[in-house]
């Protein structure tokens, strides 16, 4: 019988693969470290994690079920979501904080990165393959809260990584050349990372 320690290596390895590769979490927190730094992202890192688990427990309660049965709803979100990402992806290209002028850009808080997730469909698709494939019948919840607990201690050390990348970049960007360099960057590598969520069908 198959327990939950059982499930422990692979599925910890599945989080920190997940966790730590490029995606729109990730690649945005790097910007803000390079913008902010790691002190004023804190607030965007605490939503992440916040919006995952909230993901998590949604799987969990039978929304990823209810979108594969509903195949319309998973589009809706699906292509919400890519409009807002790419909407983030064109505010990235128009960021440039070394610019004379006053910028309004402000890092991105708590509420805004939790809901973000709602529509990062990478985040959908992760926090489903974990419900589905680390779940135990027998003990359903307590794999829930297992799950729950290792994708956010992974979540937590790969986005604090990418954040602190973000802030060692940020002394090599002292010109406004290389910040414009520096955001195409993290915009194409951000578009790449969702090309695969236009042919994945949950």
């Amino acid at each position: 019988m198959t327990t939950l320690w059982d499930l422990m290596p692979a599925m910890s390895l599945f989080a920190f693969v997940t966790a730590i590769t490029p995606g729109p979490n990730n690649l945005l927190l790097a910007n803000s470290g390079a913008q902010f730094g790691i002190r004023k992202s804190w607030r965007h890192l605490i939503g992440i994690r916040i919006g995952m688990m909230g993901l998590i427990l949604l799987c969990a309660c039978g929304a990823g079920v209810a979108l594969q049965t509903h195949p319309n709803s998973y589009l809706v979100i699906k292509y919400v979501g890519l409009t807002y990402m790419c909407w983030l992806m064109i505010k990235l290209l128009c960021t440039n904080p070394l610019s004379g002028k006053t910028t309004k850009n402000k890092p991105i808080n708590v509420t805004q990165a939790t809901l973000f997730q709602l529509g990062n469909m990478k985040a959908w698709m992760a926090s489903l393959a974990l419900v589905t494939s680390y779940s135990l019948p027998s003990s359903y919840w307590l794999s829930v809260a297992l799950i729950t607990f290792v994708f956010t201690a992974f979540g937590l050390f790969a986005n604090i990584t990418w954040v602190w990348l973000g802030q060692k970049i940020r002394v090599y960007l002292n010109t406004a050349l290389k910040q414009r360099m520096f955001n195409i960057s993290l915009a194409a590598i951000t578009f790449i990372s969702l090309l695969p969520v236009l042919n994945h069908s949950i």
